[in-house]
């Protein structure tokens, strides 16, 4: 009798499982939008490469068609633990501003904070590795946690050689964990905060200053995500800032755009080891959320149309 081979997976992902729904910018409610963010950047990753492990939590009660809505990205998903005596997490109406920002009802600046008890109580259940995903290359991280056990696993799989990426979800309005964000930054390899929350902390809204301020945190590669405006990457092998553009197409939906965006960014940058290129990877991988309501279905049609707006992308971004 022969051992059962185990295949191991290169890329993983971490993220949450929310159902959204959301408010488009011409009035149309969508409800049932799979999201949460952890999707999102398995697509962002799933759209350059195989070998993608999807890791999250979620009820029993989530509905099946969201589960084969993740098969069809052809992600493994070994790594997502259903609970029979927890509630899948399900989101309140998200509205968007100009700037792509999400606004509660009363039209402040919001996100998603933690507080519900069936929040807190799926979100702190630890996740066991499976065997396949026991010596990544890249481990991406999207969380607001910087002391939860996945941030640990990481630190473990970087140990052994893992590239450890990391978009942080900031409390813009207390900063309740912004103190901690920062002082895991030394151990992080990429981090890609947003722009609201990475420009605030660095006190500036120039972006040569607020790149600057973040390339000092520790990470080898820096990537800012400003909705509309572009992204801004640097890597400290290079040591060149560099603004890439928003792919020229017509926005439905930021929801989930950078998280894709992250995902894609953690590929580009595995596969080129350069911040240009491994933001235009981001850039593309974002482009395919924000125009549309929901996860794209992978096709060869996509996968050609992704490589022809990587090649734009690299021919329209600009050194700063």
């Amino acid at each position: 009798m022969t051992a059962d081979v185990v295949h191991m997976l290169d890329y993983l992902i971490y993220g949450k499982i929310i159902i959204d729904n959301i408010r488009l910018r011409d009035g149309q409610v969508v409800d049932g939008v799979l999201g949460g963010g952890g999707p999102q950047a398995a697509f962002g990753a799933r759209l350059w490469t195989e070998g993608v492990g999807f890791l999250s939590r979620a009820g029993r009660d989530i509905e099946p068609e969201y589960l084969q809505t993740l098969e069809r990205l052809s992600i493994d998903l070994r790594g997502v633990t259903l609970y029979d005596d927890i509630l899948t997490l399900r989101n309140q109406m998200m509205t968007y501003d100009e700037n792509e920002y999400m606004r509660d009802h009363k039209g402040e600046l919001s996100r998603v904070v933690i507080r519900e008890e069936n929040w807190v109580k799926l979100l702190s259940q630890p996740l066991t590795l499976p065997a396949a995903y026991t010596s990544p290359r890249v481990i991406h991280l999207v969380t607001e946690f910087a002391d939860e056990p996945m941030v640990h696993d990481a630190l473990t799989l970087r140990a052994a050689g893992a590239t450890f990426s990391l978009e942080p979800l900031i409390d813009f309005h207390e900063w309740s964990n912004r103190d901690a964000i920062i002082g895991l930054l030394p151990q992080v390899d990429l981090v890609t905060p947003d722009w609201l929350s990475a420009s605030s902390i660095a006190g500036s809204d120039d972006p040569r200053h607020v790149v600057d301020y973040w390339s000092r945190l520790g990470p080898k590669l820096v990537a800012i995500r400003h909705g509309h405006h572009g992204s801004y990457v640097w890597d400290a092998d290079h040591d060149q800032l560099w603004h890439i553009p928003p792919v020229p197409i017509q926005v439905i939906d930021p929801t989930g755009a950078g998280n894709s965006y992250g995902g894609g960014l953690s590929i580009g940058w595995s596969q080129t080891q350069d911040a240009l290129l491994a933001g235009c990877y981001a850039s593309v991988s974002a482009a395919f959320l924000v125009e549309r309501v929901g996860l794209p279905q992978l096709s060869p049609d996509l996968m050609n149309a992704a490589n022809q707006r990587f090649d734009a992308a690299v021919d329209a971004a600009r050194r700063l």
